[in-house]
């Protein structure tokens, strides 16, 4: 995911349904969660308000 594309915080439904295995790549072994909607990620990049899971 560059800096010009969209957080998945920001990732509508559609994408989901389209991208499945793209997406299963972003949020497996998940490190991160979102403090604002609650997505997880590996990369805390990729969401807007990431919060460790270690802490």
């Amino acid at each position: 995911m560059s800096s010009k594309e969209k957080t998945l915080c920001e990732l509508k439904k559609d994408y989901l349904k389209e991208n499945l295995q793209g997406y299963k790549k972003l949020v497996r072994d998940a490190c991160f969660v979102c403090k604002k909607c609650g997505r997880a990620a590996k990369d805390a990049e990729k969401l807007c308000k990431p919060v460790s899971l270690d802490s």
